[in-house]
């Protein structure tokens, strides 16, 4: 997939279930504020950013009342989480004893946030990822369907804070991305 996939303008959804590209020319697409907090090198962030603006950034979205799972394709990366709501999930990362805690919580099919607190390179990180559906008139005046991402992190060492709004808006094609850049890896967080 590639940034010349058409976007879908006016999709209604009832939950955000289903398939989400990233809109990016809204908002805040991207997530170097964020790479930076957790401490990656600039030689890294900028791979991550030529990445994202050469191809798509999906999110595929499974919510119900018991569970959560999200399986993120791009360039860059290719990440599933797959969680019981109100349960913290505790994994084990290595080398040594670090250790990263999540725990998603949702008012309905339309919300959910998930909190986790992470290791990085220079110190812990807390890390809140709030995705609300949203019902807009899109430029042509029909209903449609986002979700709004609004990523912050703050690292518990340095203090440093980052905020990043994203949109999303429904996707209907077939995901055949893999990420190029860390090998095709579909790691589990």
């Amino acid at each position: 997939m590639s940034s010349s996939t058409p976007l879908t303008e006016c999709i209604e959804r009832s939950s955000l279930n289903g398939k989400w590209i990233l809109n990016r020319n809204r908002g805040s697409p991207s997530v170097c504020g964020y790479l930076e907090i957790m401490g990656v090198n600039e030689l890294a962030i900028e791979a991550n950013e030529k990445g994202e603006m050469e191809h798509d950034t999906i999110h595929e979205i499974e919510l119900t009342d018991k569970e959560f799972k999200i399986k993120k394709l791009s360039r860059v990366n290719d990440m599933t989480l797959d969680v019981k709501l109100g349960e913290e999930h505790v994994k084990s990362l290595l080398p040594g004893e670090r250790i990263r805690k999540t725990l998603a919580t949702s008012e309905n099919t339309g919300h959910v946030c998930v909190q986790s607190t992470m290791p990085t390179m220079n110190g812990v990180a807390r890390v809140t990822d709030v995705k609300n559906l949203v019902q807009e008139a899109s430029e042509s005046g029909q209903k449609r369907s986002i979700y709004v991402q609004q990523l912050t992190i703050l690292n518990e060492s340095t203090q440093r804070k980052n905020l990043t709004t994203r949109y999303f808006i429904p996707f209907e094609g077939e995901v055949n991305v893999t990420s190029k850049i860390a090998g095709g890896n579909n790691k589990k967080i």
